[in-house]
């Protein structure tokens, strides 16, 4: 007997739930209320932090035993809940295969140097306000002096004050354009030779913005050198198995059978499979490009690259077109949505019948082929990010140059063995049968679009 069942409520399951079903539970409820999916739910965040919450708590044996006897406040982390979004990013099993392909954030730099860029055009378009004013009140004030000379001009005047007034009138304009002048070469969105004098080479606002961006590029590019470094050292370590052996069919037995049941742990995680399987095609195809470069003139290893090349062609298409297609799902969503909401009657321009207001089970299908497509685009996008890593990696393994070319074959036929390994794993039918939620949803998602 539990004494709070609002962690089990949250995520829709029963106080005896496995760890099996708390895991799907917590995919399935945290892919629906993402705060992405629902930018006009000002509660987004919080309903998304209170399952993730739910989720570190009674994956935990320990804290859930504690939250079934004593509630929540007996059952928080010692270093505290983590953030709900890091725990999203393990739907592709990147935790369990960080040593393999790093961690990715492709995505979350891509969203990082977007919002830097949207920034920086901000501040060039209040720069460019701030100018036009400035000129506009120069221009006002040059044509101001004129009136008043006009006004003020008498027939008899005497010549000192005529000289007074010309002063002051003089002054007023001095004092105006020197501020005028300050103000533009403050906010002047290019440093002009006036400016570079006045400001003594102080950059203007959106060059600081372009600054932080390029500072964002360049440590995202040094990040991405020191991940491929260290996922290099990992990579050998392991080839090194084999090797450094005695290197004939009995170690090679060996080395399959150890990365055989590191698979088999492995292809369980969220989209853990796919990600294996990825893995080990790079693995296979750098591996045979760099025997076959060894052959007579290399022309075997020319024709692996130039297939190689031809699959990333191919890959990328795959990404942006699947992102697209989950763009164009999303507004139709928007579109009946509205609908929905609309207390008028729509007319159809074409047929200029009454469009009639879509149903609670369609808007609920639509978002069911949404979510899949979401997911769809996100897998493609992740799996392009690990190609990309992986063959740098492989690279740098397979031609370090601190090695013989003995060593260096070796590694090459290693690497294929260790891929046919990834490649060739599978699913048994029990276990299919837990197939992970988030891999049936793009499946049907996937489907439905080639059945268009």
């Amino acid at each position: 007997m539990v004494v709070d069942t609002e962690y089990y409520d949250i995520l829709q399951i029963k106080p005896d739930a496995t760890q099996a079903d708390i895991k799907k539970a917590y995919r399935k409820r945290s892919v629906k209320d993402h705060p992405d999916k629902n930018p006009n739910d000002p509660n987004a965040t919080e309903k998304f932090q209170a399952i993730s919450q739910a989720y570190q708590v009674l994956s935990n044996e320990e804290l859930r035993a504690k939250y079934d006897k004593h509630g929540k406040e007996s059952a928080v982390p010692n270093e505290g809940f983590e953030d709900a979004g890091e725990y999203f990013a393990m739907i592709f099993g990147g935790e369990a295969f960080v040593s393999y392909i790093g961690e990715l954030s492709l995505l979350k730099d891509i969203t990082k140097s977007a919002e830097l860029n949207e920034e920086e055009k901000e501040a060039e378009a209040k720069e460019e306000k701030l100018k036009e004013e400035s000129k506009e009140e120069v221009k006002n004030e040059d044509d101001k002096p004129k009136k008043d000379s006009n006004t003020n001009t008498k027939p008899n005047v005497d010549d000192t004050t005529n000289t007074k007034d010309s002063n002051n009138t003089n002054k007023t304009r001095s004092n105006f354009n020197e501020k005028v002048t300050l103000r533009l070469l403050q906010h002047a969105e290019n440093a002009e030779a006036e400016a570079e004098s006045e400001q003594q080479g102080k950059e203007t606002e959106p060059k600081k913005e372009k600054s932080k961006l390029e500072e964002h590029e360049e440590e995202v590019q040094r990040k991405k050198a020191e991940s491929i470094e260290e996922l290099s050292k990992k990579l050998i370590e392991r080839l090194s198995v084999l090797t450094e052996s005695e290197y004939d069919e009995d170690c090679k037995q060996a080395f399959k059978s150890k990365f055989e049941i590191e698979a088999n742990m492995l292809k369980m995680e969220s989209f853990g499979l796919d990600i294996l399987h990825t893995i080990g095609k790079v693995y296979l195809t750098k591996g045979e490009i760099f025997l076959n470069s060894q052959q007579f003139l290399g022309i075997p290893g020319f024709f692996s690259s130039v297939k190689a090349k031809g699959n990333i062609v191919m890959d990328t298409f795959r990404t942006i077109s699947t992102a697209l297609d989950a763009q164009q799902t999303m507004q139709e969503l928007g579109k009946l949505q509205e609908l929905k909401a609309s207390s008028e009657e729509l007319i159809d321009e074409k047929t200029g019948e009454i469009i009639p207001k879509p149903t609670d089970e369609e808007i609920a299908e639509l978002e069911k082929l949404l979510m899949g497509k979401v997911l769809n685009a996100a897998w493609h996008g992740s799996k392009y990010e690990i190609q990309s890593t992986l063959r740098d990696v492989c690279d740098k393994v397979l031609k370090d140059q601190t090695q013989n070319k003995k060593t260096q074959i070796k590694r090459a036929e290693s690497l294929i063995l260790l891929g046919k390994v990834f490649i060739n794993t599978t699913r048994t039918k029990s276990e299919q049968e837990e197939a992970q939620i988030f891999e049936e949803i793009v499946a049907e998602a996937t489907k439905k679009k080639q059945s268009k």
